[in-house]
């Protein structure tokens, strides 16, 4: 299954909850403000100041799991550390593959 989150883990406990669903085949992409959970890396975290969800994050990078939305990264002024970052039309070609996304 393709898990969606499109809000910041800053804001919202939306991927909290896609991560707790989260089954070993399916996948997530990072779109609107959930990009922000992909701009730092947990290895570029200060020592003891790494979020929550760093380390599943980079769980599911390490095993090509996770997408970011570049269009959105860019809109945002951001740039991942962790994922693959796609395009629109690549979300589509997942979307394809994978069935109707799960949405948080």
């Amino acid at each position: 299954m393709l898990h969606t989150v499109k809000h910041s883990p800053f804001s919202h406990q939306a991927l909290a909850h896609a991560l707790r669903e989260f089954q070993p085949d399916d996948r997530l992409l990072l779109w609107q403000d959930g990009v922000i959970a992909a701009t730092v890396a947990q290895s570029q975290a200060p020592l003891g100041q790494a979020s929550w969800w760093q380390a599943p994050l980079q769980t599911l990078a390490n095993s090509q799991r996770l997408y970011v939305m570049a269009e959105d990264l860019q809109a945002r002024g951001l740039s991942q550390a962790i994922g693959q970052p796609i395009s629109m039309l690549d979300w589509v070609d997942l979307v394809a593959k994978w069935g109707s996304p799960q949405a948080w």
